[in-house]
C-alpha cells in the first residue's frame, strides 16, 4: 500500500499546478503527506544560527532531502549571525545531496562578513549548477571568481545591488574571464574600485550575450567610468569581427551600463555602435542640458540600438526634446525625471512619443504643470501606440482626472506596474515657478476621487502617492465576504469578479481617506497581495481593527510597512503588534517596518515580535540601539535595522515563494536551522 501511494503522490504532483491545493489531500494519510512533494523542482531555505538538538536537527535534515530529492532551483537565506565557518558546511552538506541543482540565489545577510575565495570555493561541488545569484559583500583583495571555473556549467551569474554590499571592483571583474560558459554577467559597480578598465577582458567569453552593470542604490550611477572602459567595450562589442575563427558566430551583446554625464554617453555609443551590439540601455548620473539630450539622440546607433535611457533634465523639457526622444525608435525603456522648478516656454505636447512602438517602461516624473492635461482621448492613443508597456510611472494635477482621463487605465492589457504621484491643489497664489500647483500635504478630506475599478485587471504592482488629498472609490465586497470572515468562508481569491486578482504589491503613500472598512475592502478585491505599505497622514482613521482585517483577509502577505504621521491620535501600539502575530501573520510574515511613535518611543517588548518567527528583515525607525538589539534572540532569522537612513529602502527580496505553507506537522521542517514548507511546485521556508 505504501508503494502505490507513493507512486501515486509523484505522478499527481508532476500535474498539479499548485501544490497547495493537494495539500488538504496530505490529511488522508501519513504516507500522502510524505509522498505529495517529491516532486517539487524549488526550494526556499532559512540558515539559522542556532543549530538546536544535534539529534532533532540531523532527522529534520535527512526528512528534507527526503521529501525534496528533485530540487533544482534553491533559495537561500543565509541569517545575519550565522558564521562564515557555518555557511561553509552547510553549503558543502548540500552539495553533496542536492545533486539536481541548478539554480542558486544565496541571500547573505551579515554586511559585517565579506566574502574570500574560499567561500565562493564551496559552491564548485554543485557540478550541474547553471545560475548563481548573489547578494553579499566581497573583499576587494582576497575574493575571486576563478574558484568558480569548477563549474562547467555555468552561464549566468548575477550579484544583486544591496545596500550592505559595496559592488564588484576591476579586480572581480577581470577575474570573470576564467569562466568561459557564462553567456550572462550582471554585477553593482563599487563606487570607487570600479572604472570598468578591466571590462575589455570579457570579449575572451566567446559566449557573453549579456552584460549589466548597475548600482547598489536605486536609480542611482555610483561608479564613474573610466577612459580605457570605453576602449573595452568596443573590443567587447566588435568582438565578432576581430575573432581569428570566422567561421564561429559570437552572440551579439546586450549591454546595460551607467555613465557619468550625456557626454560620455555619446561617446559611448559611437564606441559600441554596430552589428555586434543588439541593443544598448545607458543610465547618465548628471543632469542633462537640452544640448546635450540632442547631441546623444544624434549619436550614432541610437535611433536603432539605444533601447534604454534613464536620464534627467537639468531644465525644463522642451518640445524639441520631446521630438528628439520620440525619433529613438528602438527604445523599450525611458526614465525620465527633472528637479527645476521653472516651467518651460510652452507646454508640452506628449503625442510624438506615440511612435515608440516597442516601449515596455515610461516614467515621467516631471511637473504636470509642463504639459497639457490629460484627457481620455490621449490615454487610448497611449494604450494603443504601446501595447506592450508593463511599467507606468506618471505625476498628476487636479485637473489630469477632471475629464475622466484616468479611467482609461484599463486599456493597457499588458500593464504590470503601475505609479502613480499626485501634487497639491490649483490655487490662484500658487502660479510661479511651481507651475500653479501647491506641494502640501492636506489634512482635508475633500479631494479627487481615484477609481481603482480603472485598474487593468493583470496590474501586479501599484504604488499610489499624493501630497494633497486623493479619496479612493471601489466595489465594496459582497455582502458575507467582508475580509474579516474570508478565513472562514474560503479566500476571496475563489470569489468571482473581484477588482484585482493579480495584485502582489500595493503602496499608499499619503491622505487616501484609509479607515478600517476601505482598507479591509481592499484586501477583499486584492486576494493575492504579498507586499502592503501604508504611510499614513493627514485625519485618516484606520485603527488596530483595520489591520486586523489585513491579517484574516491577506493569508498571502510576507512584507508589511507601516508609517504613521497622522495628526489623529495614534493607535499603532505594541498590543497592535502582537494582535497581527496572533491572527496570523506570524508564520507569514517576511519584512516587518514600524515607523510609529507609539512603538518605536516605548520600551521594546521582545515577547510582541517572538511570534514572527520566520521574519527575515526587521526595520523599527527611532528606536534605540539597545531596545533594537534586545530583539535579536527573540528573532533569529532577522536582519534589524533601526536607523533613518533605511526609511527608504524598499522590501527586501525575500518573498520569491512568499505563497509557501507549511508541509511538516505545526511549523515545518528544519535542517540545521532551514525550515522547509510547500508551494506551487515548491518546497519553501
Amino acid at each position: 500500500m505504501h508503494g502505490v501511494l507513493s507512486v501515486v503522490g509523484v505522478e499527481v504532483g508532476k500535474h498539479l499546478g499548485d501544490v497547495q491545493n493537494a495539500l488538504p489531500l496530505r490529511n488522508v494519510c501519513r504516507e500522502w503527506r510524505d509522498t505529495v512533494t517529491l516532486s517539487a523542482v524549488e526550494a526556499d531555505l532559512d540558515l539559522e544560527p542556532h543549530d538546536g538538538e544535534a539529534a532533532a536537527s540531523q532527522a529534520n535534515k535527512q526528512l528534507f532531502f527526503k521529501r525534496c530529492p528533485r530540487i533544482r532551483k534553491l533559495t537561500y537565506h543565509v541569517s545575519p549571525g550565522v558564521s562564515l565557518a557555518k555557511f561553509e558546511s552547510s553549503m558543502l552538506e548540500l552539495a553533496g545531496r542536492l545533486v539536481s541543482l541548478q539554480e542558486l540565489v544565496l541571500l547573505f545577510n551579515n554586511p559585517a562578513q565579506q566574502f574570500e575565495s574560499r567561500h565562493l570555493a564551496v559552491l564548485a561541488g554543485l557540478k550541474n549548477l547553471r545560475s548563481l545569484t548573489l547578494q553579499a559583500s566581497f573583499h576587494p583583495e582576497t575574493c575571486s571568481f576563478t574558484v568558480l571555473s569548477r563549474l562547467p556549467h555555468l552561464s549566468a551569474l548575477s550579484v544583486l545591488p544591496h545596500e550592505a554590499s559595496t559592488g564588484l571592483t576591476d579586480k572581480h571583474v577581470a577575474s570573470l574571464t576564467t569562466l568561459p560558459g557564462l553567456a550572462s554577467i550582471e554585477f553593482p559597480g563599487h563606487p570607487r574600485a570600479f572604472t570598468g578598465a578591466t571590462l575589455g577582458a570579457l570579449a575572451s567569453l566567446s559566449r557573453l550575450a549579456r552584460l549589466a552593470v548597475t548600482s547598489n542604490k536605486p536609480q542611482a550611477v555610483e561608479y564613474t567610468l573610466a577612459l580605457p572602459a570605453l576602449a573595452g567595450l568596443r573590443a567587447l562589442a566588435r568582438r565578432s569581427s576581430s575573432s581569428s575563427n570566422a567561421s564561429a558566430k559570437l552572440p551579439s551583446l546586450q549591454l546595460e551600463i551607467g555613465v557619468p554625464d550625456a557626454a560620455v554617453a555619446f561617446a559611448l555609443l559611437r564606441a559600441v555602435a554596430g552589428p555586434g551590439l543588439a541593443e544598448l540601455r545607458v543610465a547618465v548620473r548628471e543632469a542633462a542640458d537640452s544640448a546635450s539630450v540632442q547631441a546623444l539622440v544624434a549619436a550614432p546607433g541610437a535611433r536603432d540600438q539605444l533601447a534604454g535611457l534613464d536620464l534627467e533634465f537639468r531644465a525644463a523639457p522642451t518640445t524639441d526634446d520631446v521630438a528628439a526622444l520620440a525619433s529613438c525608435t528602438a527604445l523599450q525603456r525611458l526614465h525620465l525625471t527633472c528637479k527645476c522648478p521653472r516651467p518651460p516656454a510652452t507646454k508640452l505636447n506628449l503625442q510624438p512619443w506615440l511612435a515608440l512602438k516597442r516601449l515596455t517602461h515610461l516614467h515621467m516624473h516631471i511637473n504636470p504643470a509642463w504639459r497639457a492635461p490629460l484627457q481620455p482621448s490621449m490615454v487610448a492613443a497611449m494604450a494603443a501606440a504601446w501595447p506592450d508597456l508593463q511599467y507606468l510611472h506618471l505625476r498628476l494635477s487636479p485637473t489630469d482626472n477632471a475629464g475622466h482621463a484616468l479611467d482609461e487605465l484599463t486599456a493597457f492589457n499588458c500593464l504590470k506596474t503601475l505609479s502613480l504621484t499626485w501634487l497639491g491643489q490649483t490655487g490662484p497664489t500658487a502660479g510661479g515657478a511651481a507651475g500653479g500647483l501647491t506641494r502640501r500635504r492636506s489634512g482635508s478630506m475633500d479631494g479627487n476621487v481615484f477609481s481603482m475599478a480603472c485598474l487593468p485587471p493583470a496590474l501586479e504592482e501599484l504604488s499610489l502617492t499624493s501630497i494633497s488629498t486623493v479619496r479612493l472609490a471601489l466595489p465594496a465586497a459582497p455582502k458575507g465576504c467582508s475580509p474579516a470572515n474570508c478565513s472562514a468562508t474560503g479566500s476571496s481569491a475563489s470569489q468571482p469578479n473581484v477588482l484585482l486578482p493579480s495584485l502582489r504589491s500595493l503602496v499608499l503613500d499619503g491622505n487616501f481617506g484609509l479607515c478600517d472598512e476601505l482598507l479591509g475592502t481592499i484586501v477583499f478585491q486584492a486576494p493575492c497581495m504579498r507586499s502592503l505599505t501604508l504611510v499614513l497622514t493627514g485625519r485618516q482613521t484606520l485603527s488596530a481593527s483595520g489591520l486586523s482585517c489585513v491579517a484574516n483577509g491577506a493569508s498571502q502577505l510576507t512584507s508589511l510597512l507601516l508609517s504613521d504621521y497622522r495628526e489623529a491620535p495614534l493607535c499603532l501600539s505594541q498590543a497592535c503588534v502582537e494582535s497581527l502575530s496572533a491572527n496570523g501573520l506570524g508564520s507569514n510574515l517576511r519584512h516587518l517596518k514600524l515607523s510609529t511613535p507609539d512603538v518605536v518611543h516605548a520600551e521594546l517588548q521582545p515577547a510582541v515580535f517572538a511570534g514572527f518567527r520566520k521574519l527575515r528583515r526587521l526595520d523599527l525607525l527611532g528606536c534605540q540601539d539597545q531596545a533594537a538589539t534586545a530583539l535579536g534572540p527573540a528573532l533569529p532569522l532577522a536582519c534589524i535595522k533601526h536607523s533613518a537612513e533605511w526609511a527608504g529602502d524598499a522590501a527586501a527580496v525575500t518573498n520569491a515563494n512568499s505563497g509557501a505553507v507549511d508541509i511538516a506537522n505545526n511549523g515545518g521542517v528544519g535542517v540545521e536551522g532551514v525550515a522547509v514548507a510547500a508551494a506551487p511546485l515548491v518546497a519553501a521556508a
